[in-house]
């Protein structure tokens, strides 16, 4: 098994190899994290494993601070959406896949297709939504799945059971903080009605998704979304008139992973605005909020909000980059003592 250090020096080792491939040119290449990187005249170049938003990212904020005018970014991985998300910004990039000792260009991929959603109108359906909403959740349709969130985070789902695997191909409501939380109070709990485990779930969540409730972790899951459910409550904290919630470009997969929280809606001006929500000084929503503005409406204003303690100066460098810049907007976080 190869050390850190020997990993490093092959990555350094391959990006100088790409480089000279493409360009001819032999210039220094250093380590960055994981990555490799490197500098000739007005050109960056940085070899990442993963083409997601975080690399895009962090190879811009490299780029920017070597006060390079362009990028190269070579990638593992076929980063068709990456390379979309690239365009959003001043700066030139050109996304090139690894292929053996070479590379070749990636074309943008097309923005992501929108899922059906339940009718909530339906009968049966609706009386979903009305348990939802009985409950005291907040019903929030993304991705083409309906969840019952409390501050944010899921507490529910409604869920097609599938007749390949002996469902009946309706839809249920399932209960429970994720899918492995689901099936688990499903096992535990088989044959009791579902509004009342969801009662127990709700419960169990409210009790700890408070003010100061500390490190427990059905408070610190999902804060980019209690980020998103205080902004909806007070539109104002970001100057905006009123809000929804709305889907991002990136889907999420799991209540465990952190993701960017946006909303669409109208400013205080008459003019539409969306708003997409981090926490914890993450770079990699910067690209994914200007994705999202373009895929919802173009024209819109473009607000990023954060926790004042995640507000870094690189997170306004990027916002600034971007060819129609955002307004990096800090409110306060919900989870803290007021």
């Amino acid at each position: 098994m190869l050390s850190d250090e020997q990993r490093a020096r092959l990555r350094r080792a391959q990006l100088g190899a790409l480089v000279r491939d493409l360009t001819g040119a032999s210039p220094e290449v250093v380590s960055l994290g994981t990555n490799a990187a490197a500098l000739d005249g007005a050109t960056a170049y940085l070899l990442s494993e993963a083409a997601d938003p975080a690399s895009l990212a962090g190879a811009l904020a490299w780029t920017l601070r070597q006060g390079a005018s362009e990028l190269m970014l070579f990638t593992d991985d076929l980063g068709g959406d990456v390379a979309r998300m690239a365009g959003w910004f001043t700066v030139p990039v050109q996304v090139r896949s690894v292929q053996g000792a070479g590379s070749v260009p990636v074309p943008p991929a097309p923005f992501p297709e929108r899922l059906d959603v339940p009718d909530p109108s339906d009968g049966a359906v609706a009386d979903l939504f009305t348990a939802l909403t009985d409950a005291g959740l907040e019903v929030v349709v993304e991705d083409g799945i309906v969840r019952g969130e409390v501050l944010g985070l899921e507490v529910a789902r409604l869920v097609t059971w599938p007749v390949e695997s002996g469902g009946d191909g309706e839809l249920h409501l399932e209960a429970g903080v994720g899918r492995f939380d689901r099936d688990a109070v499903a096992a535990m709990h088989h044959g009791e009605p579902p509004t009342t485990t969801l009662a127990r779930s709700v419960e169990m969540v409210r009790r700890e998704r408070v003010p100061g409730a500390g490190t427990h972790p059905l408070s610190r899951l999902g804060r980019e979304r209690w980020l998103r459910c205080s902004i909806l409550d007070d539109p104002a904290l970001i100057g905006a008139a009123r809000l929804q919630s709305t889907e991002t470009t990136v889907r999420r997969d799991s209540v465990r992973e952190p993701s960017p929280a946006a909303a669409v809606g109208i400013d205080a001006a008459g003019e539409p605005v969306v708003v997409v929500c981090s926490t914890g000084a993450d770079l990699a929503f910067v690209p994914v909020a200007a994705d999202t503005r373009a895929w919802v409406d173009p024209s819109a204003r473009l607000v990023l909000a954060v926790p004042g303690r995640d507000r870094i100066p690189t997170l306004d460098r990027l916002a600034a980059a971007l060819v129609s810049p955002a307004e990096v907007v800090t409110v306060p976080a919900p989870w803290e003592q007021s």
